[in-house]
């Protein structure tokens, strides 16, 4: 399918961006951070066709324009929250963010059992939120812990159901 345009801008500047598509050429916004983000990687295993997923998004767009246009109501919603919690430092309002975006993906059927799975083991393992991230239907979840401990703790548990697991911090 056709690139979102942030990989590259996010490989070149890195930090955190926030990326905004207009009529026009792509927007970023680099933004700075005063709270450590610890985050937790972990893949499905799962390799999907972006081209195909995206297709499949197009068509129950245009299946029903109404439960669609909705959706990215609450999803527009939830970037403007989770952007503000992100530079106001409030990680568990920022969580609760990511755990709502893995509802929306699960509801416009982009997410699958095995990144649902994921999310759930880092959620009873501490993690504040997770959620899927990519294409969708396979590649890779993520979750926002607290701490270096519980950051650790996540991991682990993840480390025992998932093919790789990865941790970062960043701010």
């Amino acid at each position: 399918g056709p690139p979102s345009a942030i990989d590259n801008p996010a490989a070149t500047f890195g930090g955190v961006l926030r990326f905004r598509r207009t009529d026009g050429a792509p927007v970023f916004d680099r933004k700075k951070l005063d709270t450590p983000v610890r985050i937790v990687y972990a893949s499905t295993g799962i390799t999907a066709s972006t081209a195909a997923v995206v297709a499949d998004v197009r068509s129950k767009r245009e299946a029903d324009r109404v439960w669609f246009d909705g959706l990215m109501e609450r999803y527009l919603d939830l970037v403007e929250r989770g952007e503000r919690a992100l530079l106001d430092g409030d990680m568990e309002a920022l969580g609760g963010c990511l755990d709502e975006n893995h509802v929306l993906c699960q509801e416009l059927t982009v997410s699958c059992p095995e990144s649902d799975a994921l999310v759930v083991a880092a959620r009873e393992a501490g993690a504040l939120g997770a959620k899927m991230s990519g294409t969708g239907r396979g590649g890779l979840m993520l979750a926002l812990t607290p701490s270096e401990e519980i950051q650790n703790v996540v991991y682990k548990a993840l480390e025992k159901i998932a093919p790789q697991v990865w941790k970062t911090t960043f701010a």
